[in-house]
């Protein structure tokens, strides 16, 4: 079932007003104006109560990203992540969401994955980043992160459950309070649970893909970059690497069959100028380098 929108409950609204004038056979203007300010009202409440708002987002953002942080350590690397974020920031530059910042993040696991949190908190593995062959692959994978959270994908998985959206409203009431910082750290782990075990609706999926191609090429990158990574992805799981991709994502070559038409409908050139090989072979090197001994 999909959410009621803040339009619809007004449509309603006004819909409602005019029945009873019509009803009531008044040229009561007054009286209807009075009725449909009352029903607007009752609309804007109704539409409160099943959404989460921009600073709610924010706050369990930052605790999901905490999880995240605990679980899988960060990658202690400062030219590493310092060129994940400016790839990170050029793609998300091209967002259709500017009302928030975006913040990238390696983590330290050999597991081939990529994350991202309500709020723009978006986190990629160490081995997912060594896995890319280029600059064009790395930003496919985190624009696609990026499109989730500019389309609120975990935000609205969140207002569909009805029972923790009921508890967010109610401890949100004081958003200092013990109560809602006690409902941040219980929200957190449930989240954090349906992002890696559960994963998003395959039409979430599909639908990052396709904004996060967008994305990537309107940033200059190759525009099969993302194509790229996904079948050396599927590969590797096939000889045994882990990802929590393969297991909560739709397959991947139905995913690279969209991609490969949105090129094509498009009409996108490929370039090699925009992999940026080279470049991303000197700033991932560390990832490569066999530890001395």
């Amino acid at each position: 079932m999909s959410r009621p929108s803040l339009r619809t409950g007004l449509r309603a609204a006004l819909l409602v007003a005019i029945l009873e004038l019509l009803v009531s056979g008044q040229p009561a203007q007054a009286q209807f104006l009075k009725n449909l300010k009352k029903y607007a009202q009752k609309a804007q409440e109704i539409h409160k109560s099943t959404t989460i708002t921009d600073q709610q987002e924010k706050e369990i953002g930052r605790e999901v990203a905490a999880k995240f942080i605990d679980y899988f350590h960060i990658y202690k690397n400062d030219p590493v992540t310092r060129y994940v974020n400016l790839v990170g920031q050029a793609v998300a530059a091209q967002s259709e969401r500017q009302d928030i910042q975006y913040h990238f993040a390696v983590l330290d696991s050999d597991d081939i994955n990529a994350f991202s949190t309500p709020g723009g908190f978006i986190f990629i593995t160490r081995g997912a980043l060594a896995l890319c062959d280029d600059e064009s692959e790395l930003a496919g994978v985190l624009a696609h992160e990026v499109a989730h959270v500019a389309d609120k994908d975990v935000v609205h998985v969140i207002e569909r459950d009805k029972k923790m959206l009921a508890g967010m409203q109610e401890a949100s009431a004081h958003m200092q309070s013990n109560e809602w910082k006690q409902y941040l750290q219980n929200a957190s782990k449930k989240i954090l649970v349906t992002i890696i075990d559960q994963g998003l609706a395959p039409a979430d999926e599909y639908t990052a893909d396709q904004k996060g191609v967008t994305c990537a090429y309107s940033a200059g990158y190759s525009a099969d970059g993302f194509a790229r990574f996904l079948t050396k992805l599927n590969q590797a799981t096939d000889q045994g690497a882990h990802s929590f991709w393969t297991r909560t994502h739709p397959p991947v070559p139905d995913r690279n069959a969209r991609i490969q038409q949105l090129i094509a409908s498009n009409k996108w050139p490929d370039s090699e100028g925009y992999k940026l090989t080279d470049r991303f072979a000197q700033e991932t090197a560390v990832l490569r380098s066999k530890p001395q001994t």
